[in-house]
């Protein structure tokens, strides 16, 4: 019996702990009324950059192509209110989600690493879903890295939906792109792909120097051939929370907003560690309903079924 008392303590806890964020979250977002969604975060729409293939987004927030700077970002001057998880709110024992805003749900592992060392490779692939019934909704689908610190998120993501974030405006189809939210966000052009169609997400060190690690972030339709990437470094981040598959909407007032697929799969994932050596990291799946933000969205059929290397998310 105490054991059961003390989970139901542990459980209050946690749910007060997502209610209170949510709160704070939903009213930062109605103090700011022109920000825009990007993945993982409202963001004033100045600090949200398209970046050109091939160029890299550099620690200082230059931009670099071929060698030569072709931009400069400074940090934002106002921070950006996350739609996403913190680690230390990890919602193992709260509700189903209320998906109006940020993340619904997600398969995620925390990798135990030691010091000094960091994840260097998140791939998988995943079908593009079957567009919603109905139109309306902006939704982000991907997998990625983050530290357990927060912060700084990079991923490959699929969307629907329009959105303002930076000149990838995107509308009622399919785009993937490559995004580096931290202070900023960054992405590379948005580039349509199709219901059917394969998408590889990769996101990978191709290099290390300084104690600089610099990512191509790499989304790609195999099926037509489509991709879109983006390069960026990072200093003195430990990448040790991967996600295998998540799903993250804006403005959904009903079901049928959701891809009719209903379900995501999340297909051939693997994570490796300990750059240079790419070692293969052993899975430790668990699915977590992201009930942080969200508010007057539907309570649809929201599941999350990790299974090694094939991962699922219904909705």
């Amino acid at each position: 019996m105490r054991h059961s008392i003390t989970f139901i303590t542990i459980a209050v806890c946690f749910s007060s702990l997502a209610q209170a964020q949510q709160m704070s979250r939903a009213a930062a977002v109605k103090a700011h009324p022109n920000w825009v969604q990007v993945p993982g975060a409202y963001i004033r729409p100045d600090c949200v950059h398209e970046i050109p293939l091939g160029a890299n987004v550099e620690v200082n927030g230059d931009i670099t192509l071929a060698g030569s700077v072709i931009a400069h970002y400074d940090a934002c001057p106002e921070a950006p209110i996350l739609t996403r998880g913190l680690a230390k709110e990890t919602p193992k024992f709260g509700e189903a989600p209320s998906p109006g805003n940020g993340w619904v749900e997600d398969i995620e592992m925390v990798v135990p690493l030691k010091s000094g060392d960091s994840v260097d490779e998140i791939t998988g692939t995943w079908t593009v879903p079957a567009p919603p019934l109905e139109n309306g909704a902006l939704i982000y689908i991907f997998n990625g890295l983050e530290p357990t610190s927060g912060g700084v998120i990079i991923q490959p993501v699929l969307q629907y939906g329009a959105t303002t974030a930076g000149g990838l405006i995107g509308g009622n189809y399919w785009t993937i792109a490559g995004w580096l939210v931290n202070s900023n966000a960054y992405h590379s052009p948005g580039v349509k792909v199709s219901t059917g169609d394969t998408i590889r997400g990769t996101t990978y060190v191709t290099s290390e120097s300084a104690g600089k690690l610099n990512w191509e972030i790499f989304a790609q339709d195999t099926t037509s051939g489509a991709y879109s990437w983006l390069s960026a470094w990072s200093e003195g981040i430990e990448w040790n929370w991967a996600f295998s598959g998540v799903l993250e909407t804006y403005g959904m007032t009903s079901c049928s907003e959701f891809p009719a697929s209903l379900i995501t799969a999340f297909a051939n994932t693997t994570v490796y560690h300990g750059y240079p050596s790419f070692e293969k990291v052993t899975p430790g799946w668990y699915g977590v309903f992201d009930n942080y933000f969200g508010s007057g969205g539907p309570s649809c059929g929201f599941a999350q079924i990790p299974d090694g290397t094939v991962n699922f998310l219904f909705y």
